[in-house]
C-alpha cells in the first residue's frame, strides 16, 4: 500500500511510527537561550510531525530511558549484539535526530545585546538567524537514512509581541503566547516547515512495516492498528527475519537476512494492534513473534 490522500485530503496510507530525539546543542555563547531552543525544536518537531497525520510518534517520556544506550551503540562503543535490538527504540521504525547548529538573535539595525527585553522592542524591528540539521536513521541498524539541513531569517516589527514574554533572552520560552511574532519565532517555524518537507518525502521511501505479536497458527497479532492506518482486508506479507548482519570490522548491524513466508489479511484491527487470518500459502510455515509484515 502507497503513501496517498483519501478524497478528503487527509492522509489515507499506513503511518510509519517514528521517535524524535532531543535535538543537540552545538551553539556557544548564548547562555540557557541555544539549550531551551534545542529542547524546543524538539517539541515543535514532535507536535508538527502527529499534526501531519502522516506518523504515530512516540510519546517523549517513553524513549528517554534507552536514548542514550541507543546513540552510545550506534558510536560503536557497544557491541550491537548486546546494545539495543532491533526496534527496541519504544518500537519506532525510525527515529528523527536534530542539531541546533547556528543560532544568531539580533535585535534592531544597531544591533541591542542579548539582554534585550522582549516588551521594550513591541515597536522595534528585530531580525534572527537560525540553522539547523536533521538526520532520518533507521532504529534496527542506526544507519542514516538521510540527511538535511535547514536555515531560516525572519524579521518582525515586534508590532505584535506581547510585554508579558519573559524580558531576558537567557529564559528564552518557545511556548510562550507571542513567541511566534518575534523575528525567532518566525525563523523557528520557517525551519521545521522545510525539515517537514523533507522527512514527509523520504518516508515515502521508508517501506513501511510492523512485527508479529504472537501467531497461534490460524492468525497473526501485528503490533500495528488504527493509529497507524490499519484497515480490515488489507494485506500483508510476512517475513521471517534472520540473524543480524553485523560487520566484523565495525560492529555495527548491517541489517538481517529475510526470508518470504506467506500473505496474511487483516480480519480485525483495534487501535494499537491488528489481527490478522493466515493465507492459503502459511500452510506449512511456521509464523512466530518478531516476524516483519509489510505491505506489497
Amino acid at each position: 500500500m502507497a503513501a496517498q490522500e483519501n478524497s478528503k485530503g487527509t492522509f489515507g496510507g499506513p503511518k510509519h511510527v517514528v521517535a524524535v530525539l532531543p535535538f543537540d546543542n552545538k551553539v556557544k555563547g548564548y547562555g540557557a537561550a541555544s539549550s531551551a531552543l534545542g529542547e524546543g525544536m524538539t517539541e515543535i518537531l514532535t507536535t508538527a510531525l502527529v499534526n501531519s497525520g502522516r506518523f504515530v510518534v512516540i510519546e517523549r517520556a517513553l524513549i528517554q530511558d534507552i536514548v542514550k544506550e541507543q546513540e552510545l551503540a550506534m558510536t560503536g562503543l557497544v557491541n550491537q549484539e548486546t546494545g539495543v535490538k532491533a526496534g527496541g527504540l519504544a518500537g519506532a521504525q525510525f527515529f528523527v535526530k536534530g542539531a541546533v547548529t547556528e543560532f544568531n538573535p539580533k535585535a534592531g539595525g544597531g544591533g541591542i545585546s542579548l539582554g534585550w527585553d522582549l516588551g521594550k522592542l513591541a515597536s522595534k524591528a528585530s531580525s534572527a538567524y537560525l540553522a539547523i540539521d536533521v538526520r532520518i536513521i533507521d532504529n534496527a541498524t542506526g544507519q542514516i537514512y538521510a540527511s538535511y539541513s535547514a536555515s531560516a531569517t525572519a524579521k518582525s516589527t515586534g508590532a505584535g509581541i506581547s510585554s508579558t514574554l519573559n524580558s531576558s533572552i537567557d529564559n528564552l520560552n518557545i511556548g510562550v503566547s507571542g513567541f511566534s511574532s518575534t523575528a525567532i519565532g518566525q525563523a523557528v517555524r520557517s525551519a521545521i516547515t522545510e525539515v517537514m518537507g523533507f522527512i514527509e518525502a523520504q518516508a515515502v521511501q521508508i517501506p513501511w512495516q510492523g512485527t508479529v505479536i504472537k501467531a497461534d497458527g490460524r492468525r497473526t497479532f501485528i503490533n500495528r492498528g488504527a493509529s497507524a492506518n490499519i484497515n480490515r482486508n488489507d494485506i500483508m506479507y510476512v517475513y521471517a527475519k534472520g540473524e543480524p548482519l553485523i560487520d566484523p570490522d565495525t560492529g555495527f548491524n548491517l541489517g538481517t537476512d529475510e526470508e518470504f513466508l506467506c500473505q496474511v489479511s487483516v480480519n480485525s484491527v483495534k487501535d494499537k494492534f491488528s489481527i490478522a487470518n493466515l493465507g492459503s500459502d502459511c500452510a506449512g510455515k511456521q509464523l512466530k513473534r518478531g516476524d516483519i509484515v509489510r505491505y506489497e
